[in-house]
Order: structure tokens, then C-alpha cells, then sequence
């Protein structure tokens, strides 16, 4: 089986026409089509391009299968031939990468191929929140920045200075004192980390050991009521007067009456705002002796959880369930037209929330510092040891993680119970000094 010498066309255009035309020889025959392409002739009639590749370090050039004549052209095979050299003279192996693509594993040599393999597969699987987030950083900041770099050629220091880079520029700009350049690396190295786990790369995390560009400083925004959360002025009842306006009629806050039963929901039991805009009717049980919630929707599965109703959420629930179409899936619907979920979006609570804060004079606060606020209240009011498992949180001791499978229903009835009562104290409280 040795390369014939042929007198063939010098153009692709009339090899293409000759290989087309050519019969079958009696044995398998090579002809050599110059710059390293051949093409085996079969007498079954099958042509296949071959290219002749050595690697370096090696002394041998090997026949590497470049694919079938006439699904692959000749300018086709020129071209992957090309590819194939520049590869091998990386120190690739072609073949090695061919049997990875027929396998189904993806080629990715360039940063930039990486960003864009990984925010494909994100499509669908994360929030879209979430996937904007990556796509700003990775696409919009990293990509532009090293996106052209071979993985084989990153380093850490290439990161480092991205990222200080980025940090830098934020501070510049006044924005978000440089903590955004956190993210950035952060979503870097869940980049990496991912991409090894789908097995498309196989290259160390260059982000691995890069310190935050950023201190970060941890929210501890609550809304005090002067009695059981207590702030420097004693005086300041902030959560009174945010729930007697969320309950009063007519309301002086612009917000939709299951909006603000939503909020109180919210500060009553310690839910995230994805946790309380998801509640299903399916998971709320009003008739029972022991009336309760599920969580179903949750940022992580410690917070898919069962909790207790105190009094005063069982009869929330029960106005909205009054007033709910029939058939209706979530507590809280999406109003008709909503693209983005069928239930309320954790975002238009968030600023129903900003707008009842600025109506009401309450700065700085968040939805989320309506969870930590029932979570202080009640650690103070005593209950600690239950506040954890309200929380959705995962057990920090041996214990809780390993060994404790009890329900604690009637320990976390008693604590939201309590905490229901101090909300309530808190309203009064502010309606007494304001008349």
C-alpha cells in the first residue's frame, strides 16, 4: 500500500472533478494530493481523506482520517489539514481530539470558547437572573479582556490582573466600591470548576488561590421595634410602622393588597422572596388541626422545608384564599400578561418593598432584611435552637446533620407563635404613639 504518483490536476477544482470521475481501482491505492493530503481509493468505491501529521517530537509522520469524498471537499480537507498542523505543532494529538469530538466532547482551546460553551449550557438550567449576571461578567468583561488566550496558556496572574483591573475601574467609577470584581472571580472559578465537570477541559483552574480584589462587609440591616429588637434610638419602632401599614385600610403604601400580605408573610415566617412569590395553594394546608406551609421553591434544598402557621399568617392565607380564582396554582399570580413567571416575581416584591420603605421612611432596607429581621427577633425572644431549622438552613453541628430527624413542628409553632405576637405588640406600639 504505497502513494502512487499520479499526473493530477493542480487546481482543488479539477481534483475535485477527477477524484469524482476516477473508478475504483482492483486494490486499495493512496494518492498523494501534495502538502501532507492523500486520499485513499477503495475497490469498493470509497474515498477517504488522510492527512499525513507529525507531531512534535516525533520522528514518524502518522495517517491521520480527515473524512469521506464528496461529503468533504477538497478545499474542505485543505482546510482541516491546516487546522490538524497548527494543532499538532501545539503538541496536540489530532486523532486524540477526533475521538473526543465522535464522543461527543466538546473542542475547546481559546477562553473565549469556554465563555461561550458555558453560558449555552447555563441556558435553561439556572435563573435567569443568575444567567444575566454571569453573562455581563464573563461575556461583557472577562471575554473582551483574555477571551483570544489559549487555556493552555493561563495563568494566574493573567486573572489577578483582570480581576484588579476590574476592581479598580469600579472604584473609579464609584461603583459598588470595586465588591462587583468579587463576582467576577467568583464566576470565574464556577466557570472552570463546571467546565471539568461536564469534561470539556482539562485544564487547572488558573483562578485557584486568588485572594478577593474587594472586602466585603456583611448586611445586617434589621428593622427594629424598640422592645424585642432594640436599635441605638429605643424610640425607633420601624417594624410597627411598617405593618400597620401594610394592614391598614385604606393602605398608604402603593401596593396591591396580596402584595403586602406577601411581605407580611415574609417578616412573620423568615421566607426568601423566591420562597414566599412560589407558595402553592397545593402546599398550604388551612383545614387541618395542625394548619402548615411547604416550601417548594427554594435557593438550596435545606430550604425546602414544613413550617407551622401561627394565627395571624393562617388568616392572611385564608383572605387570599377567599378572593383566589378557582383552579388558581400559586398564592401569589403573576399579573395577566407576565413573561417572566407565572407567580410574583421575586424582583417586583423587592420593589413593591423599596416603595413602601420610601412611602414610609425606612432607609436602607431589603426584603431579605425582612428575613433576618424574624430571625433576630427570634433568637432574642429565646428560640435559637429552633431559629435554624425556620430558617431553612443547613444543620452547623453533628448533630443536626447527621443524627437529628425530628420534626420540632410544635417547638417551631410555639417560637413563630411568640414572634407572631411581638410583630403584633410592635403594631400596636406605633399606632398608640401616632394618635
Amino acid at each position: 500500500m504505497t502513494d502512487i504518483e499520479r499526473a493530477l490536476p493542480k487546481t482543488d477544482k479539477g481534483l475535485q472533478t477527477y477524484i469524482a470521475n476516477v473508478r475504483p481501482p482492483a486494490g486499495r491505492t493512496w494518492l498523494a494530493l501534495g502538502g501532507g493530503l492523500s486520499i485513499c481509493l477503495e475497490p469498493s468505491g470509497i474515498k477517504t481523506f488522510q492527512a499525513r501529521i507529525r507531531r512534535q517530537g516525533e520522528h514518524n509522520p502518522r495517517r491521520v482520517r480527515i473524512g469521506s469524498f464528496p461529503t468533504v471537499s477538497v478545499a474542505a480537507a485543505r482546510r482541516k489539514l491546516a487546522e490538524m498542523k497548527s494543532s499538532a505543532r501545539e503538541g496536540h494529538d489530532p486523532a486524540l481530539e477526533q475521538r473526543r469530538a465522535r464522543a461527543g466532547v466538546v473542542k475547546v482551546r481559546t477562553l473565549g470558547d469556554l465563555v461561550d460553551e458555558y453560558l449555552a449550557r447555563r441556558e435553561g438550567q439556572v435563573a435567569a437572573k443568575t444567567l444575566k449576571i454571569e453573562r455581563d461578567l464573563l461575556d461583557g468583561v472577562l471575554a473582551p479582556a483574555l477571551g483570544d488566550r489559549l487555556l493552555a496558556d493561563l495563568e494566574p496572574m493573567d486573572f489577578g490582573k483582570t480581576v484588579q483591573d476590574y476592581a479598580a475601574r469600579l472604584k473609579r467609577e464609584g461603583r459598588s466600591n470595586g465588591t462587583n470584581a468579587n463576582k467576577l472571580l467568583a464566576a470565574a472559578r464556577r466557570m472552570f470548576k463546571t467546565a471539568r465537570s461536564w469534561g470539556i477541559i482539562g485544564a487547572v483552574d488558573p483562578t485557584a488561590g486568588l485572594a478577593k480584589p474587594a472586602k466585603e462587609r456583611p448586611r445586617d440591616r434589621i428593622l427594629f421595634d424598640g422592645k424585642v429588637l432594640v436599635g441605638p434610638d429605643p424610640r425607633v419602632n420601624e417594624l410597627g410602622r411598617l405593618v400597620a401599614a401594610l394592614a391598614a385600610d385604606p393602605c398608604p403604601v402603593p401596593a396591591s393588597r396580596a402584595t403586602r400580605i406577601a411581605l407580611l408573610l415574609t417578616v412573620a415566617l423568615g421566607f426568601r422572596a423566591l420562597e414566599v412569590c412560589s407558595l402553592k395553594w397545593s402546599s398550604v394546608d388551612l383545614a387541618g388541626d395542625a394548619p402548615s406551609v411547604t416550601v417548594t421553591a427554594s435557593k438550596t434544598s435545606a430550604g425546602l422545608r414544613a413550617l407551622p402557621l401561627p394565627r395571624a399568617a393562617i388568616a392572611l392565607l385564608g383572605e387570599l384564599r377567599a378572593g383566589a380564582r378557582r383552579g388558581a396554582v400559586f398564592v401569589f399570580p403573576a399579573e395577566e400578561g407576565s413573561k417572566r413567571a407565572e407567580h410574583t416575581h421575586p424582583e417586583s416584591l423587592s420593589r413593591a418593598f423599596a416603595r413602601a420603605c420610601a412611602r414610609l421612611g425606612i432607609a436602607g432596607a431589603s426584603t431579605h432584611d425582612l428575613r433576618r429581621t424574624c430571625l433576630s427577633g427570634l433568637n432574642e425572644l429565646g428560640h435559637e435552637s429552633i431559629a435554624e431549622r425556620i430558617a431553612g438552613h443547613v444543620p452547623r453541628s453533628v448533630m443536626g446533620r447527621h443524627y437529628d430527624r425530628s420534626s420540632r413542628t410544635e417547638s417551631m409553632r410555639l417560637a413563630l407563635e411568640t414572634w407572631a405576637e411581638a410583630i403584633d405588640a410592635a403594631r400596636i406600639r406605633h399606632d398608640a404613639a401616632t394618635t
